[in-house]
């Protein structure tokens, strides 16, 4: 396309062309996004044409069942166990409400420093919930529960 430019008109009037090479830039980006969730949805199909296929030469597995000795975290919890991440966020942060958090320092000070996109999605519930405010910046603030 740039070689089928008129450069003697780009010259004299070079808003026009880029006017109408960003309105064509946004058109092939449509379609690159349709044609990427296109691909998407054939793969998504291909994958559970493939699962068929396995299951009809195979047959269906069994479920999985949990090693022997596994608790889940509800039942750890139940047992004596740490607490879920969301009671343990509320709680840190009702200590001091008026304190503004990042997603890491909640993670460090709950000793989950390597886990910290669970957390920031722990508090971003939070946050849906109303439990806890977030701020400007990314910082989360504890949320005062209004008295009725």
């Amino acid at each position: 396309m740039i070689e089928n430019l008129p450069w003697e008109q780009v010259a004299g009037n070079p808003e026009k062309y880029i006017q109408l090479l960003e309105e064509r830039e946004e058109e092939l980006q449509r379609d690159t996004y349709k044609v990427r969730m296109e691909l998407r949805l054939v793969r998504q199909l291909k994958k559970q044409m493939d699962i068929a296929e396995e299951w009809r030469e195979s047959g269906i597995p069994e479920p999985r069942r949990p090693e022997p000795g596994y608790e889940s975290p509800a039942q750890q919890a139940a047992e004596g166990g740490k607490p879920p991440r969301k009671d343990r966020i509320l709680h840190l942060m009702s200590q001091d409400p008026q304190r503004l958090w990042k997603a890491l320092e909640m993670a460090d000070a709950l000793n989950e420093s390597e886990k910290g996109k669970s957390v920031r999605v722990a508090m971003d519930e939070l946050h849906r919930s109303g439990k806890i405010a977030k701020l400007p910046n990314a910082f989360y603030q504890y949320a005062q529960q209004k008295q009725l």
